[in-house]
């Protein structure tokens, strides 16, 4: 945490509220909606759909179910209330563990990652916007690093299962 906060530019604020917002769910629906557009007219549509949208469940009961369980551990701007405040931010105290937004993101760039047609998929570009939405997080006060990391272990598992569900295998 202050390895991050220490080397913080308060410039970024802004751009890090816009950049966590990839873990929220308009992703989710622009992602399902470009699906759509590749796959309307091909038999594979039902499977995608369903390998997305079972990602996308589990995405969002699991972290969410998690933060019930771990309900008293605290965020940052708990620990360190002198921390400078961030315009637009609505700030939480407690259900920092895991980041539910990490898990979301990693989640969606995993499952784009192996649904998207190949010339769509851009796995890397993915992982990095999934990588940024975490430091986005720690960067916002919202999580601590642990809560990243376990944000983000989440979502690949969301991701694995989720497709699992839907059919697929890694030769899919």
């Amino acid at each position: 945490m202050h390895a991050v906060q220490d080397q913080r530019e308060y410039w970024a604020d802004e751009f890090m509220l816009y950049w966590t917002q990839f873990g929220e769910a308009v992703t989710a629906n622009v992602l399902f909606f470009l699906l759509w557009l590749s796959y309307r007219k091909q038999p594979a549509w039902k499977r995608v759909r369903k390998g997305f949208l079972f990602t996308v469940f589990l995405a969002v009961i699991i972290p969410q179910g998690l933060k019930l369980i771990f309900a008293d551990f605290p965020r940052p701007w708990t620990v360190f209330p002198d921390a400078q405040n961030i315009p637009g931010l609505t700030k939480s105290f407690y259900k920092s563990f895991p980041s539910g937004h990490t898990a979301f993101a990693t989640a969606l760039a995993a499952s784009w990652s192996s649904l998207a047609l190949n010339k769509y998929q851009y796995p890397i570009l993915m992982a990095l916007v999934a990588f940024g939405v975490g430091y986005s997080r720690i960067h916002l006060h919202m999580h601590w690093l642990h809560d990243v990391i376990a944000g983000g272990l989440l979502g690949i598992l969301c991701a694995y299962f989720g497709l699992k569900r839907a059919g697929y295998s890694q030769t899919s």
